[in-house]
């Protein structure tokens, strides 16, 4: 697709989007429009700018002509870590700092392949030389690297969740002026990625960068030869290789081998912000970066030359002219280099992108942004958010501190926000949850227990992916901790300081409770090198950024629940209530003990049991045993095998339903006494097909329990029969954790509606035994012809959706079916 159709096609799935960038693009260039127009322009001169990474970065006269421009002299105060700087006080420097850092970087990059591409035509034949870098591929980098990071907003990286469609807190407008250019987000996405051969998609500051390099403001720019001059472009063409350079693209419109010089595993721009953050911050990595760029290469790559393990390349260079592509690689002398820029990535990402008071600067931006527009019930357009203002201006606009007319904000709980962030008072860790701190029972073996932490940690990273989710755990955890407060104001234990958290509470509202959880950002090396051999392959290393990354994801990737300081205490427990209801995870007191947070007292505990707000088995994991709950495997079921040889998904499909319903999991005792009242259950409907019950009377629901009872006995399980518990009596329990109720229909009916309330009746019992499992046995009659097969007289229910952990196996087992000669002889068929 040539690059005006392109265009045309994001202005079409994207209108919103591209009208909102190429407004703003028109006010950032009026002057230089009015200076094109006028043919009153300024001598624009090459400038020398001194870099501390870089030394002497030389930007050439067009260069100049646009970094004087508000598009990027904004970009001045944006700063490039967000709000490390609360944190890291010398990790201050501004976007801007780093763009010109990236030309540098690139330049010294263009100059290394270059010789090697110089040293390679001089060894081989003309036949495999490959083409030099010329001064226009040199112009159109060096312009790239100059725009790759305009689609920054005020906080960088921290802003880019609040700037899709989705709108976590909800009460925001839903008009298209309000959402729009936020839905076609997703569509340019989509778009860029049918369009472009891409690594990976591209995101969302890029996306809003493609937009503004795309616009009809920067394309009249780009078209006049007052100030771009001799570059050999048309405007659509050096829009084009600027695009495809910021989302370093393989192949696609303006693409080409160089594009990963802008955006890939080994760019320019990675090459400056690694040694630029660390040098801010004071951290220390080690990382050579002259010895990379010496070591980088442009790679012939053919079907023959290429590892047989690498099917997409092969595939590429087959479908290739001449069957061959150029793609930026590095030599295998470069591989220590390489890994050692992989390491120091690694370490900044631990000790400085995701540290936790970092974390909690950005949380409370993304949340005072999302209040705001709740508050003011809409969302913030794209040019509202893109002020040409420094982020601190931005903060002291959403604090009521400064006015600006073309930003109206009215919201206390933003301002409030605004104001903690510009005075650094942060909020604070009241629980922390990381894989490695799930707490397993014992008696579990080291492997069984690192998959039931994994399984566990699964799935909550799965149900906090996004911020919205994020939000409504927030909120579950602000209602428990004031019915936490209510409960133990009520027992009258610590009254003062109750009537204080819940004072306090109220006043923050749901807002400053914010669940946390970084993302995890390492990928698979995609970077090709040469081996002495000529063999090109992805280089194996000592340091495995996926399996480094998995392991991370367990061990050290860690989520928190911030809040204000003095509510600390209060919601910290509430956390563990909610994080062990809906997940059935309990925290390690090494959780604790890393926040610096002490275990709730006593006399906090017991009032909630008698309230109803936790059990006596959630009292007991998030105090004293600090278990979390097992998940639900196939083989815990006990099918029988002929069972499994009628439906061989049964085990599979049943633990999948009950995993579903028991959010959490079951404790390690219940799930033990859940098989061995499964296994007899299967044995016992076995028998009842297997003998005369199904066409046999059964007088009552007394005369089941009782061969209920009988079986559970032969199998020397403990049963208890009759005991008064939650306000009635209860039909079997047994193994002191698995309640069974019967009941019985003496009419033939409707299997799926018989006993329709049995699950409710039972739940009451199961809270007061502190079961997860209520387990319904009904006895129906069945019509003629209506004999349900084994498999299917086993079910799973919810018992309702308000209890989240808890879950109802229900066995219906027909009896009085007629016999088919006696059923004959009763209805003869007439002559």
């Amino acid at each position: 697709m040539s690059g005006s159709c392109l265009r045309k096609r994001l202005l079409k799935e994207a209108p919103h989007l591209a009208s909102e960038a190429n407004s703003l693009m028109s006010g950032w260039l009026a002057e230089l429009h009015r200076q094109l127009e006028t043919g009153d322009i300024p001598e624009f001169r090459p400038k020398q700018v001194n870099d501390p990474i870089w030394g002497t970065i030389e930007l050439l006269p067009w260069e100049v002509a646009l970094l004087d421009t508000p598009l990027l002299q904004r970009m001045r105060g944006v700063r490039q870590l967000g709000l490390a700087h609360l944190v890291f006080p010398g990790a201050s420097h501004g976007r801007l700092e780093h763009i010109i850092g990236v030309v540098g970087s690139i330049e010294e990059a263009m100059r290394a392949l270059s010789r090697q591409i110089e040293r390679w035509n001089r060894d081989q034949p003309a036949t495999q030389h490959i083409a030099t870098i010329s001064s226009r591929d040199r112009y159109a980098l060096r312009l790239a690297a100059l725009l790759h990071d305009i689609g920054h907003g005020p906080f960088s990286h921290a802003l880019e969740p609040v700037l899709l469609a989705e709108d976590p807190l909800g009460g925001s407008s839903t008009q298209s002026e309000a959402v729009g250019w936020r839905e076609d987000i997703e569509r340019a996405r989509e778009t860029l990625s049918d369009e472009y051969t891409l690594n990976y998609p591209p995101s969302v500051s890029e996306i809003i960068a493609v937009f503004f390099v795309m616009s009809d403001a920067l394309h009249k720019v780009f078209a006049s030869d007052k100030i771009l001059r001799d570059h050999n472009y048309s405007a659509t063409e050096l829009q084009d290789v600027i695009v495809a350079a910021i989302i370093g693209a393989l192949a696609g419109p303006g693409a080409t081998h160089l594009s990963a010089l802008v955006s890939s595993q080994i760019d320019a721009d990675k090459l400056d912000y690694l040694s630029r953050d660390a040098h801010h911050a004071g951290l220390e990595i080690g990382f050579d970066t002259d010895r990379l760029l010496a070591k980088l290469e442009i790679l012939r790559v053919r079907q023959d030359n290429l590892d047989e393990n690498l099917e997409d390349l092969r595939q590429r260079a087959a479908e290739s002219t001449d069957q061959l592509f150029l793609q930026l690689g590095i030599s295998a002398s470069g591989f220590g280099s390489f890994e050692q820029m992989l390491i120091g990535r690694t370490f900044l990402y631990d000790r400085l992108y995701h540290h936790h008071k970092v974390r909690a600067a950005e949380a409370m931006a993304q949340r005072l942004i999302l209040v705001a527009e709740k508050e003011r019930a809409r969302r913030f357009s794209l040019s509202e958010i893109f002020l040409s203002v420094d982020d601190d201006t931005i903060l002291r606009i959403l604090a009521g501190e400064v006015t600006h007319n073309q930003l109206s904000v009215s919201s206390a709980s933003a301002s409030t926000l605004a104001q903690d962030v510009l005075n650094r008072r942060l909020l604070h860790r009241a629980f922390a949850f990381r894989g490695r701190f799930i707490a397993s029972p014992p008696g579990l073996s080291v492997d069984s227990a690192d998959q039931n932490r994994r399984a566990l940690w699964s799935r909550i990273i799965k149900d906090l992916d996004g911020l919205s989710s994020r939000f409504k755990i927030g909120e579950e955890i602000y209602e428990t901790a004031l019915r936490c407060c209510d409960a133990i104001e009520e027992a009258g234990n610590d009254k003062e300081k109750m009537q204080r958290f819940r004072g306090r509470l109220k006043e923050i509202g749901p807002e400053q409770i914010i669940v946390d959880l970084p993302g995890k950002k390492a990928e698979a090396i995609r970077v090709l090198a040469r081996y002495p051999t000529g063999t090109i392959r992805v280089p194996e290393f000592s340091f495995n950024p996926v399996k480094w990354s998995d392991a991370y994801d367990l061990q050290k990737r860690t989520g928190y629940v911030f809040c204000p300081r003095d509510v600390a205490a209060i919601v910290g427990l509430a956390s563990k209530i909610v994080f062990l209801g809906r997940y059935g995870v309990t925290m390690t007191e090494e959780a604790d003990g890393y926040i610096k947070a002490s275990q709730a007292p006593d006399n906090w505990i017991d009032p909630l049991k008698r309230s109803g707000l936790v059990d006596e088995t959630m009292a007991d994991y998030i105090t004293n045993r600090r278990y979390s709950l097992l998940q639900l495997r196939p083989r815990d079921l006990k099918l029988p095998e002929p069972w499994l040889i009628e439906d061989p998904d049964l085990a599979v499909t049943l633990s999948n339903e009950i995993q579903k319903l028991l959010q959490g999991g079951l404790t390690a005792e219940h799930l033990t006494a859940f098989g061995k009242v499964l296994e007899v259950l299967f044995a016992f409907v076995d028998d009842w097909y297997a003998g005369p019950q199904i066409s046999s009377e059964l007088e009552d629901e007394n005369a089941l329990q009782a061969k209920l009872r009988s079986a559970f006995r032969i199998s020397s399980l403990i049963v208890e029969e009759g005991s008064v518990l939650g306000g009635g009596k209860l039909d079997l329990a047994v193994e002191n954790s698995i309640l069974v109720e019967n009941k019985f229909k003496h009419t033939a009916g409707i299997p799926e509606k018989a006993f329709p309330a049995a699950g409710m009746q039972g739940r009451r019992y199961a809270i007061a035994l502190g079961s997860q499992v209520v387990i319904v046995v009904g006895a129906q009659r069945v019509e003629a012809g209506a004999l349900p097969n084994k498999s299917s007289c086993v079910s799973v229910r919810p018992i309702f959706s308000g209890d989240r952990n808890r879950v109802e196996i229900r066995f219906l087992l027909p009896f009085g079916a007629p016999i088919p000669s006696r059923e004959k002889k009763e209805n003869p068929t007439k002559p």
